[in-house]
């Protein structure tokens, strides 16, 4: 969405607003969803895809521009809980910039913990409807975490 112009952020009133849907509607069409700006925080990324050996692949990272440049991630099969998210999230390179550094309160781990067990069983429980699940970034602070964009891409059958 970012690359097709897609996305306005940071608009400061209504007309701002109506300015970002006139230039919205001309490149993509008049369909727009208009949600509140998502605060600063650590952008991470959870992911499914299926694999052709293994079924779906739930996988767990750090989002937003990162994700394609920097890759790291990891990657389970679902279901799993919140501990089991926990230990494989322990192993990403970045982990530490989820602990507060230089200043920044902890992001809460907790949270993003629990929302990746809740996707996990959810992937699995759709595991022959989805082919594909993006959702990034999901923002981490120190008050929890929220998905802030996804992608979902149906199964053919």
């Amino acid at each position: 969405k970012t690359d097709k112009g897609g996305v306005a952020l940071g608009l400061a009133g209504a007309e701002a607003l109506r300015d970002a849907y006139r230039a919205l509607e001309q490149r993509l069409g008049p369909r727009v969803l208009v949600a509140p700006m998502a605060g600063p925080g650590i952008e991470m990324i959870l992911g499914a895809r299926r694999d052709p050996q293994f079924g779906p692949v739930v996988m767990l990272g750090f989002g937003g521009i990162h994700a394609e440049v920097l890759k790291d991630a990891v990657f389970a099969l679902p279901p799993f809980d919140k501990g089991y998210a926990r230990r494989r999230m322990d192993g990403l390179k970045m982990r530490p910039l989820l602990d507060g550094l230089r200043g920044k309160p902890p992001c809460d781990v907790d949270a993003l913990c629990e929302l990746a067990a809740r996707f996990s069983a959810m992937v699995d429980a759709l595991r022959d409807f989805i082919e594909e699940i993006d959702i990034n970034p999901v923002i981490v602070t120190a008050g929890g975490a929220v998905a802030v964009d996804a992608l979902v891409v149906s199964r053919r059958q």
